[in-house]
């Protein structure tokens, strides 16, 4: 064989070696999903209800209804008090589990507190804001906890019989309960989300008129995302990253642009807030509905939430992505699963007169793992019963 022979086919095996090892490394790359339904029901699907609430930071352990769930264990059950309870939210460490009970007692009466799970059936009740009275049963919600189970976070009724109305809290084990106050006085406020380090809050602070506007609970105090004189109207902060730099949630409408309206949206400090646009999936762009972000990835290239649709009285849940934008959950399901979940996932479009879907179908997704990687939510299992179920994806 001749020098430039030997040269020649040195170079097209390399030429070859790398193409196989581009295609390797772009196979590997490529993400797929694991679909786990959790064997929780919540009843009949004509019944919405959120059937998983939540999710550990490392996605191991989730929240529902009914209890713990881990893929090593199974379902813990929770129980509470007989007079009614209802888990909201677990911390990231998935140690600690807040929720509301129903308390029966004088001189307050019958009313319902945010609480913190004990163990068993034994729950701490949180009592109120100091010289307020409950409004009808309602006295207290908690809505999240930090990432160590020390602060909670929520709404209490601020006046005596709804006078005054309600205003977001913080609580922890050495100040008690503490009114963190709204933007507005004589106006409400609601803490939904905080950060799992424990120092960013969100939710929504009331403008003069009554509307409400996402709202953040940090260093820098208590401010909109976008002030009531803004061109942008910001309806609801709903999730936050671990260390409060990235939020999510829903109600963004461009003022003076029809084709923007109920939006979810997501804010950096950097960035200001930014739309995440329509829901695509098999209606195509979906206009005429609701959407908001429930929660994120620590970085925020995994958003995750629901398209409420007002024609139809139906509701979708939906994923976004950096790489793909926003789709409907069972779109995503049925491109990265493999055959078996593909056959189980439904395909028909609900918005049609056609057959009706047969397979799973997903009404919400309630939590998403600090890196991204896990999903839980609530969908609508073939049965025709509500059912926890995780996507994990790799």
């Amino acid at each position: 064989m001749k020098r430039n022979e030997v040269v020649r086919w040195s170079v097209s095996a390399m030429i070859v070696a790398s193409l196989l090892f581009v295609s390797a490394s772009w196979i590997h790359a490529q993400e797929s999903a694991e679909f786990i339904p959790l064997g929780v029901t919540c009843g009949p699907a004509f019944m919405p209800t959120f059937c998983a609430v939540d999710l550990s930071g490392d996605g191991q352990t989730v929240l529902t209804r009914a209890g713990l769930w881990t893929e090593a264990d199974g379902l813990m059950p929770i129980s509470g008090p007989t007079d009614g309870w209802e888990s909201i939210a677990l911390s990231d460490d998935g140690t600690t589990v807040v929720g509301n009970v129903r308390k029966t007692d004088e001189p307050l009466g019958s009313r319902t507190e945010a609480a913190k799970w004990l163990g068993g059936s034994e729950w701490l009740a949180l009592g109120g804001l100091p010289n307020t009275s409950p409004c009808g049963s309602s006295y207290t919600s908690a809505y999240d906890v930090s990432g160590d189970g020390t602060e909670i976070v929520g709404l209490a009724w601020i006046g005596m019989s709804c006078v005054g109305s309600a205003h977001g809290f913080n609580w922890n084990e050495s100040d008690g309960m503490t009114d963190l106050g709204a933007l507005v006085d004589g106006r409400a406020s609601r803490v939904n989300a905080i950060s799992a380090d424990g120092m960013t809050r969100v939710g929504w602070s009331d403008t003069e008129f009554g509307s409400r506007l996402g709202a953040i609970w940090d260093e820098n105090g208590l401010r909109w995302f976008e002030g009531p004189d803004s061109a942008n109207y910001v309806g609801e902060a709903h999730g936050v990253n671990s260390d409060g730099t990235i939020v999510v949630g829903g109600g963004y409408s461009r003022l003076g642009d029809p084709n923007s309206y109920f939006e979810a949206w997501v804010w950096r400090e950097e960035t200001g807030v930014v739309s995440l646009g329509p829901a695509r999936g098999l209606r195509g762009d979906v206009v005429d509905g609701q959407n908001l972000a429930r929660d994120l990835s620590d970085d925020g290239s995994v958003i995750a939430g629901q398209t409420t649709m007002f024609l139809l009285g139906q509701q979708w849940a939906w994923i976004w992505t950096e790489a793909n934008g926003m789709e409907m959950l069972q779109d995503y399901l049925r491109r990265l699963g493999d055959d078996d979940v593909r056959s189980i996932v439904c395909e028909s479009d609900r918005s049609s007169l056609g057959p009706a879907c047969t397979g799973w179908d997903f009404w919400n997704v309630a939590a998403v793992s600090n890196d991204g990687s896990v999903i839980v939510g609530t969908g609508r299992n073939p049965d025709g019963l509500w059912e926890a179920f995780m996507i994990r994806t790799r």
